[in-house]
């Protein structure tokens, strides 16, 4: 119920007027949504089958991951959001970005990064998935990458043993000399994962 809905995207995706009803209940509305998933392909499948990608490149502490452009929308200075009550506890709040409230994702808590944060307010990367829009609260970007499907490895979770249900590493991407590892960012996984709040 935190996040950002386009009412004009979601009802093109689902092939609806905007003028029409809405959902009666919970369950009519996640009917609505499952039926948009199983429309739209999931970002890796595409990610999967593409030559290359391109991907930023962000820090969280001295970790660095990357997130695919198709996802993106842009990326803003780090503004105070505002808490809600009964949020969980990796969503720092919402933001009121251009007159939509966009809830924010604290991806150091989501992920589990331990190291010691850089020093600043940081930044917010902004993504939308299905008529939905999120923001990841980062410490800071890097830079841009265009990397060859050579270069990424998928199916971590099976190698590395970890349950793809709360893993929201999708993939590795390996740099140009092969001498650092980035985790590539799920936004489909993360955005399911708030959708059950």
């Amino acid at each position: 119920k935190y996040l950002g809905v386009d009412n004009a995207d979601v009802a093109k995706d689902l092939g609806v007027s905007a003028d029409a009803p809405a959902p009666e209940s919970r369950a009519a509305a996640e009917a609505a949504y499952a039926a948009v998933k199983e429309e739209e392909p999931a970002l890796e499948v595409i990610l999967k089958q593409a030559p290359e990608a391109q991907m930023v490149g962000f820090f969280i502490g001295e970790q660095e991951f990357v997130v695919p452009t198709m996802a993106m929308q842009e990326v803003i200075r780090y503004t105070p959001p505002v808490r809600l009550p009964m949020a969980p506890p990796n969503v720092a709040g919402v933001i009121n970005l251009r007159g939509k409230v966009t809830p924010v994702v604290i991806l150091r808590k989501l992920l589990d990064v331990r190291n010691k944060p850089l020093e600043g307010d940081g930044f917010f990367i902004i993504c939308r998935r299905r008529g939905l829009q999120l923001g990841f609260l980062i410490e800071r970007v890097h830079t841009m990458y265009r990397v060859p499907q050579k270069n990424m490895d998928w199916g971590v979770e099976s190698q590395l043993g970890i349950s793809a249900e709360i893993d929201f590493i999708s993939g590795i991407m390996k740099s140009e000399d092969g001498s650092r590892l980035m985790g590539i960012i799920s936004v489909d996984r993360i955005v399911e994962h708030i959708l059950r709040y």
